[in-house]
């Protein structure tokens, strides 16, 4: 009888410690889950915590809008945009796209003219990054229109609505042999710049 007895315990034992290791692991992978972020967002974090970029582009990052500081620092957003650097490349890209908000006077003629070169010789990045940026969102893709826009009514006066069909038919050349999803973004990006623009497609 006392050896059943023993059994028990030495049972219940094992059984108790089971559960507790259980519940530790469980703990464990709740605080992962809870600590971890996709892969889009543990690169813009490294970019962040990089001590090569300025802070001012941080500044931008966090407050989602420009900054206003000197000509040149200023003009260096718009040049960090065509960045070959691919461990920072999506971070630029959210900064230049944030940097819209607020902008004005001689910085919103170089955002335009960037953001319709960009676009234009760049066009699956542009698709890929609004496809997996975990910062960007309708409103910024709408200010991406109005710049493309304000470019093509400063080039293309009173033609405008021929040149959103030659800019459509360029930038989805770009992109045809790309992923399927690109080619929804940019017939997004087409579709509000038209509304930009006061027609439909």
């Amino acid at each position: 009888m006392k050896q059943i007895i023993n059994i028990l315990f030495f049972l219940t034992g094992l059984f108790l410690i089971s559960c507790g290791n259980n519940n530790e692991i469980e703990e464990k992978k709740t605080n992962i889950h809870e600590h971890s972020g996709s892969p889009h967002q543990i690169e813009l974090d490294g970019s962040l915590k990089d001590k090569n970029i300025e802070d001012y582009f941080k500044d931008i990052y966090r407050r989602e809008k420009i900054v206003k500081a000197d000509d040149s620092k200023m003009i260096s957003i718009t040049d960090s945009l065509f960045t070959s650097n691919k461990l920072n490349d999506l971070f630029y890209f959210i900064v230049f796209t944030k940097s819209m908000n607020g902008s004005d006077g001689f910085y919103s003629e170089a955002v335009g003219h960037s953001a319709f070169k960009f676009v234009t010789t760049k066009t699956d990045f542009f698709a890929d990054y609004f496809n997996i940026a975990p910062k960007l969102n309708d409103g910024d893709m709408d200010n991406w229109a109005n710049y493309i826009y304000g470019e093509i009514q400063i080039a293309r006066e009173n033609q405008e609505a021929g040149a959103i069909d030659e800019l459509e038919q360029k930038v989805l050349d770009n992109i045809k042999y790309n992923r399927k999803e690109y080619k929804i973004i940019i017939e997004k990006l087409i579709e509000k710049i038209r509304k930009a623009h006061n027609i439909s497609s």
